[in-house]
């Protein structure tokens, strides 16, 4: 589960046409994702917590709620789906995102956290909201982060040789108005140093640098002011290949027509994994429609397989890394801390000097993964490597406690 630096909340906003209603399933095909704690002022929208408690910043009371990971269309929200495949308005490939699940009644605003049986007899409907954060997928064919403000959200693109394009979103990952667009300066830095502003296009859609012909692969990074007087921003970003803007495709209308074959899915730490030369058995398949970084991970039964595990995770971290895949490095990144969570339970058979180690190295690497989750999100290039170096020290400081054999 994820804890406080987790960088998603939950606002009760709908989205632009309304929070979506579905038909409640019987109980014993819902399936209910686990319980977390948010605090209920959108300004602490960073606070996420896995048990009830007072939140640490404005000390009002936390509240339940159920994230669950969903398939949505990418500019047409009402859409929800529990699996991927095209959008039945512009027939894009679906997106997932995270939302807030619940249940209501006729006549009530009630939301509840369990299906169940209204007062009148009928079964309470299953309603997903929009979050804040809940949507961090390109709009663009590029890369996203989101800013240290917690608010504004941007997107670069390297479409063609020469040009270097920003796209600029709000907090529920919706386009900024070009008024606010024009507000904002920066400048993109090239691997030779050279610095090229960013200016707002004409039609005022982004802000674009004409940074010539840089070759791909290609690593820049973008200095941002979202205000004058706000302090500048550093996001890097590593284009593998030439961004390429998603396009709509024919949408079908007849019933007879064979239905779309699944998207494949967006990048993340798995198929990154599945791609690396690290054994598939000790990567764990996400299931279709969840979050990964909001699943438990399965705990092998013997400290040598954490150990293999611990090690194989903190490898993916390194390959995304390098890959400039920042704002997947959460998922390994949480995974090895419920792997370290499990050793701390295990460290009573070490001799005495060994637990005094596991303790605080256990500490430092979970602490370490929420560095890597907030500056993964945030996609400065310099901080998650800071972020790594603390985490692979404390990964080497339970490797060395535990041996290796059984």
């Amino acid at each position: 589960m994820k804890a406080l630096v987790r960088l998603l909340s939950l606002v009760f906003a709908l989205v632009s046409l309304g929070a979506a209603r579905v038909p409640a399933q019987t109980p014993a095909a819902d399936k209910l994702p686990p319980l977390s704690y948010v605090c209920p002022m959108p300004q602490d929208a960073d606070v996420l917590e896995d048990k009830p408690g007072k939140c640490p910043k404005c000390g009002m009371t936390l509240v339940p709620v159920r994230l669950d990971s969903v398939w949505t269309c990418p500019v047409h929200a009402a859409v929800i789906k529990d699996k991927p495949g095209k959008c039945p308005i512009d027939n894009r490939d679906l997106v997932q995102v995270t939302m807030a699940v619940s249940w209501t009644c006729p006549n009530s605003t009630d939301e509840l956290t369990e299906p169940g049986t209204c007062p009148d007899g009928s079964r309470r409907a299953k309603k997903y909201t929009a979050r804040a954060h809940g949507n961090h997928n390109p709009q663009h064919g590029g890369l996203f982060f989101m800013a240290p403000d917690n608010w504004h959200h941007l997107e670069g693109t390297y479409a063609r040789a020469g040009s270097f394009r920003m796209y600029l979103y709000d907090d529920f990952t919706k386009p900024l108005p070009r008024t606010e667009v024009r507000k904002i300066s920066g400048s993109v830095v090239l691997p030779d140093g050279k610095s090229v502003p960013l200016v707002s296009a004409q039609n005022g859609r982004y802000l674009e640098a004409k940074i010539g012909n840089v070759p791909v692969p290609a690593e820049m990074f973008a200095k941002v002011k979202f205000k004058p007087d706000a302090p500048e921003n550093r996001f890097d970003f590593a284009f593998q290949a030439y961004s390429k803007e998603p396009v709509a495709g024919a949408v079908t209308t007849t019933a007879a027509t064979n239905p779309a074959a699944p998207a494949a899915p967006p990048a993340s730490a798995d198929n990154v994994a599945a791609a690396s030369p690290t054994p598939a058995a000790s990567i764990v398949p996400t299931p279709t429609g969840a979050d990964p970084g909001l699943m438990p991970l399965p705990i092998p039964n013997t400290v040598p397989e954490m150990l293999s595990q611990l090690s194989q995770r903190t490898e993916v971290i390194k390959r995304l890394i390098d890959s400039g895949m920042f704002a997947s490095v959460y998922v390994p990144a949480f995974q090895v801390k419920d792997l370290a969570l499990a050793l701390d339970e295990r460290k009573n058979d070490l001799p005495n000097e060994r637990q005094q180690a596991v303790g605080p190295a256990v500490k430092r690497l979970v602490r370490s993964a929420w560095l890597l989750d907030a500056f993964g999100d945030l996609g400065n290039k310099e901080q998650i490597t800071e972020a790594y170096a603390q985490f692979t020290a404390a990964v080497r400081e339970l490797e060395n406690a535990f041996p290796s054999k059984p």
